[in-house]
């Protein structure tokens, strides 16, 4: 069963329009549903797909001669002839998956094809999509500097994993904050969703073969250990495993993960954490980033301020990893999932804080995007100050900067994971907190909350107009 994505099919039926050669390149990480977004795309049409296995140039091209059903294909000469010749009679999509395996096995294959892409197939109907989930080696063959195809892009896509509201059809009935922690232990990234809807029972996911969970007493902590907790039957997607086809020594990768999953967030508490200078930390970072493990945030008023930086785990399934199950690897590796169990409910309120903020970073973009809002989103963020001397930080949860009819709006959130209802002295230091940005124009006021709002604070907000309260059963 497909569900979503109905952004990347536009772009992809906008990119497969016209009769003349074009290029797209699709990354994005493992498992989050690049080849079924593509088999999907290309199910109505003349398509040729093919899956860069990673194997001897020799085995590729015999591959792909079978898939051409042409034994003569046996070098990138002959496989490019015959593409030609099929589009003088009918318009030809050629979906090349892992792209980067058949370059490593036989560098003329790239040099060929790019070159037939601006010569002889110029001018026929062949849409060539080129795919990839290393992004460094996106980078190396098809997107950075020296590489080929740098001035041949007419569509570059990054497929993401899913929003919260669109993964809420993997999680059937569940309760919102039931929702919203499957949402923080997937990630959002498909492979795990829909492993998830089949322990959920739900029936068009039951060609996965697990069991359903649907009727068992605690199916949330069941979830939890059938996809990550069980070192013997585990079926969700480890970051490791994801990282491996990137990085070659994993070592201070995940000491480095681990630091952050701790809530050590910039780089001389790493450098402290993990033993290793600053110069040495920093290029760690880096790669990181490059692979969209981490993320590097500064202040969204003061992007120039290199005080004002800290880095973060993009993702909250991989935030979930380290930070329960890496943290503690003894229980984990001694089958000790009861023991797992208690320290991820000691601690979930915390990380499900993190998820909560990002549900609702993403609420303010999509109600953006359908003008839902009184005012327009441009760029979120954060903004926070820091203690040196007592090693903290404190600032917004969120803050967005936009337009209110036609004038510059900052938007300032505070995103309560929380079990008692908001009160009228959460929304004053809110707003006492925005004295100090100092930012001309419209301000609103967002709070969020999964325990709902005290009458008082409702009555004041019905009161004042820039000030919105939303809680997470209105964000679905």
């Amino acid at each position: 069963m497909f569900i979503g994505r109905s952004y990347e099919i536009e772009k992809l039926n906008g990119f497969y329009e016209g009769e003349d050669v074009s290029v797209a390149i699709i990354s994005g990480s493992f498992g989050v549903g690049k080849t079924s977004l593509l088999q999907e795309f290309a199910k109505d049409k003349n398509a040729l797909y093919f899956n860069a296995y990673e194997t001897t140039a020799k085995h590729q091209y015999q591959r792909m001669g079978r898939l051409l059903g042409d034994s003569e294909t046996t070098n990138a000469e002959a496989f490019c002839e015959e593409i030609a010749n099929r589009a003088t009679s009918e318009k030809q999509l050629i979906i090349i998956d892992q792209y980067p395996n058949i370059v490593k096995a036989d560098s003329e294959f790239d040099t060929i094809l790019h070159d037939y892409v601006v010569g002889k197939w110029k001018n026929l109907p062949i849409k060539l999509i080129l795919c990839s989930d290393a992004f460094m080696l996106t980078e190396k063959y098809l997107k950075g500097k020296k590489a080929k195809w740098r001035e041949c892009i007419d569509l570059d896509l990054l497929v993401e994993p899913f929003t919260f509201n669109d993964s809420l059809p993997f999680f059937g009935d569940a309760s919102p904050k039931e929702a919203a922690f499957l949402y923080g232990i997937t990630g959002g990234i498909p492979y795990n969703l829909v492993r998830v809807a089949a322990m959920l029972g739900l029936k068009d996911f039951d060609n996965l073969g697990l069991a359903s969970v649907a009727a068992e007493e605690d199916k949330i902590k069941s979830i939890v250990t059938r996809l990550f907790l069980d070192k013997y039957n585990s079926v969700g997607l480890k970051p490791e495993e994801v990282m491996s086809t990137e990085l070659r020594e994993l070592a201070y990768y995940n000491y480095m993960l681990v630091t952050l999953a701790k809530g050590f967030n910039r780089v001389n508490q790493i450098s402290v954490e993990v033993d290793k200078p600053k110069d040495v930390v920093v290029p760690y970072l880096n790669s990181l980033m490059a692979i969209g493990i981490c993320r590097k945030d500064t202040a969204i008023t003061e992007l120039g301020n290199r005080k004002k930086t800290r880095y973060s785990i993009v993702n909250s399934s991989t935030l979930f990893w380290y930070k329960f199950v890496v943290a503690n690897y003894d229980k984990y590796s001694s089958g000790d999932i009861e023991g797992l169990w208690q320290a991820i409910e000691k601690e979930k309120d915390e990380y499900m804080q993190c998820v909560f903020t990002k549900i609702c970073g993403q609420y303010l973009t999509e109600r953006s995007e359908k003008n839902q809002l009184p005012f327009t989103v441009e760029q979120t963020g954060n903004w926070w100050v820091n203690d040196d001397e007592a090693g903290t930080t404190d600032g917004f949860d969120l803050v967005s900067l936009g337009k209110c009819e036609g004038k510059s709006a900052t938007i300032y959130c505070q995103c309560y994971y929380n079990h008692e209802p908001i009160e009228v002295v959460q929304l004053k230091k809110l707003i006492e907190k925005t004295k100090q940005l100092h930012r001309e124009g419209d301000a609103f006021y967002l709070v969020f909350s999964t325990a709902g709002f005290h009458e008082n604070a409702i009555t004041i907000s019905s009161a004042i107009k820039n000030i919105m309260l939303i809680t997470l059963d209105e964000m679905r």
